[in-house]
């Protein structure tokens, strides 16, 4: 039996220092990503080691809101120098298949964000209009699918999270906050429907899937088995994630080597 193993990155698999936490020693983490020469996001070396061991049937897919040159970043999560067979970034946006874009793919998506007019040119002004605020230090462009805002969280309002939420879904864009970033996306990119194509590709017979935040919601639920760190926006929100998805007890970097360890489990039992 083939299974797919579809986990996001950041704050699931892989944590900066700020979002580590606290129980875990120097001489357990293993630096898997560097930016401008700096060492950026660490695992710990049980996790990388169980990745790296997972039985042959099983195929890892990373699936992250990173863009490609965000996500090429991170390099310590693959065993030797050949990328992965498939690799979904830009939340769903792109998939890369041996490291390149599958073109088909991607302008589907883009199709369909120009028919639902969810793209960044109509998004701008609204932004304008709504987030002319203290608390948003800058505005990203995430490669033209998506926008996010880098906030100061003391000054973030959080009472008003809600209501724009709704402002935006009224236009076809969600909402995700997590940590610093505020990210706007599109309806038509999700996690789950790149996941699903994936799924179809390699013929997976069961699928396993790993994240945190409100982004990742999607993809657990179109899983056979959804993986949920407990320290993510998802669970402290007011999303409902009951059913099948599994929510870890450890939390911070501690909450990767839970799930991977579930993910050897059933991996184990479905040779």
């Amino acid at each position: 039996m083939t299974l797919l193993f579809a986990s996001d990155l950041d704050q699931t698999l892989i944590y900066s220092r700020r979002s580590m936490g606290n129980e875990v020693k120097p001489e357990e983490l293993i630096e898997v990503e560097r930016f401008e020469g700096k060492p950026q996001s660490f695992m710990t070396e049980q996790s990388q080691a169980a990745l790296w061991e997972l039985e042959e049937n099983t195929i890892f897919v990373p699936v992250t809101t990173r863009t490609r040159e965000q996500y090429e970043r991170v390099t310590g999560i693959y065993e030797g120098d050949e990328p992965p067979q498939f690799a979904i970034i830009s939340n769903g946006a792109v998939i890369l298949e041996n490291g390149e874009p599958i073109k088909e793919w991607s302008t589907d998506i883009r199709k369909q964000c120009v028919s639902k007019k969810t793209v960044i040119e109509e998004l701008m002004p609204v932004i304008q209009q709504h987030f002319d605020e203290d608390w948003v230090l800058r505005v990203r462009r995430a490669e033209d699918w998506f926008v996010y805002l880098i906030v100061d969280r003391a000054s973030f309002p959080e009472d008003k999270l809600s209501y724009y939420t709704e402002l935006f879904h009224e236009i076809g864009w969600g909402i995700s906050l997590q940590g610093r970033k505020l990210y706007l996306m599109p309806e038509s990119i999700t996690k789950a429907a790149a996941m699903e194509y994936v799924r179809d590709r390699i013929k997976a017979d069961y699928v396993v899937a790993a994240g945190d935040s409100l982004l990742d919601l999607d993809l657990l639920e179109s899983a056979d088995t959804g993986l949920l760190a407990a320290h993510g926006e998802a669970v402290k929100s007011d999303a409902d994630v009951s059913g099948h998805i599994i929510v870890t007890e450890e939390q911070g970097i501690k909450a990767g080597e839970e799930i991977l360890a579930k993910v050897a489990d059933i991996s184990m039992q479905s040779k």
